[in-house]
């Protein structure tokens, strides 16, 4: 039997062309897959914990689901490896962070908290353990400019009148609870044009990670993260 799982969309693939010449002649089943969004993604990571035998606070469940940014198999993997560490069954904040601790000493979401708490010093040393540890540019800018997209929106939002909760919850990806202080703390940093000045800083060190400007990536992700982090540093001329 021949098995075809697709997305959700209308439900009319299998009366198009190619679906029906896929059934003539053979046994075919088609799987319809409703895709899991961000705000389902922890009741899906709580059942499959519970399938796994397992029991986790609502803490541990959102740092899993941030960790895994959607990625069904890399949760699914998480859990595997938190059955294995899990004492008595139950899965805490502490349980996960130190999954994530055997597999680096340094993590870029280690980086992320340091940059929104506002910790400059710890930041760079962070990011100092990253490059250590052989974690390459094009990660930790992902990380970086993962949060200025989320800062500069955020702020943008609230700046117009939107209520931050809301700005929260509407934001790609919401941002989760746990989190909801460290992203107040740096929106209280800058203006929603700064931010979105900071992203362009992001995109610079893009070209120069693809060698399209001048410069060492690397002296630029510190440069950036000073910057996130809340220290006063000019930017270069445009």
């Amino acid at each position: 039997m021949l098995l075809i799982s697709l997305p959700k969309l209308d439900g009319s693939a299998q009366k198009t062309k190619w679906g029906k010449a896929l059934v003539e002649g053979q046994q075919t089943q088609f799987i319809q897959i409703w895709p899991v969004d961000a705000n389902q993604l922890p009741s899906w990571i709580r059942q499959r914990l519970s399938q796994a035998g397992l029991s986790a606070s609502q803490d541990a469940v959102e740092l899993i689901a941030a960790r895994v940014e959607g990625n069904l198999l890399a949760a699914a993997q998480e859990i595997e490896k938190l059955k294995l560490m899990a004492e008595g069954g139950q899965i805490t904040v502490e349980t996960v962070q130190a999954a994530v601790a055997d597999s680096a000493r340094f993590d870029v979401f280690g980086l992320t908290d340091a940059v929104l708490n506002g910790e400059p010093a710890h930041a760079l040393r962070m990011l100092e353990g990253l490059r250590g540890e052989g974690v390459e540019p094009p990660v930790i800018l992902w990380a970086l400019a993962r949060e200025l997209r989320l800062l500069a929106n955020i702020s943008l939002q609230y700046s117009q009148g939107t209520p931050l909760d809301k700005c929260f919850s509407q934001a790609k990806p919401p941002v989760w609870d746990k989190r909801k202080p460290l992203m107040s703390k740096a929106l209280q940093r800058y203006s929603a044009q700064r931010w979105a000045q900071l992203l362009l800083e992001a995109q610079r060190i893009d070209a120069q990670i693809k060698g399209q400007a001048a410069g060492s990536p690397w002296m630029s992700l510190s440069r950036l993260s000073l910057l996130m982090a809340g220290q006063r540093l000019m930017l270069p001329a445009e």
